[in-house]
């Protein structure tokens, strides 16, 4: 599971919590094909056959499956929790 990134014109430097920061590698386009797939991996394993009835708390274990996934690749992926420590994700 991901979370939208914004425009980058609208993202500018300042977050004000409408804007959450994400892994600067997601915009490299070899590299975001990677990790978008490493995600989808991660969540077809934590949620099974229902990949859209995520639980409260499942996308953690879902970035951490992902970021499991892309270090067996040699990939070191920040998730978002890890990117805005002073958001709350659930």
């Amino acid at each position: 599971m991901r979370t939208k990134k914004a425009d980058k014109g609208w993202r500018g430097d300042v977050d004000l919590g409408r804007n959450p920061k994400h892994d600067p590698q997601e915009d490299d386009p070899a590299l975001g094909v990677i990790i978008e797939k490493a995600l989808k991996e991660a969540e077809k394993q934590i949620c099974g056959k229902r990949p859209f009835k995520l639980e409260l708390g499942q996308c953690h274990a879902i970035w951490g499956r992902a970021k499991q996934i892309l270090k067996a690749q040699g990939i070191d992926w920040k998730t978002p929790a890890e990117m805005n420590p002073h958001t709350r994700y659930d």
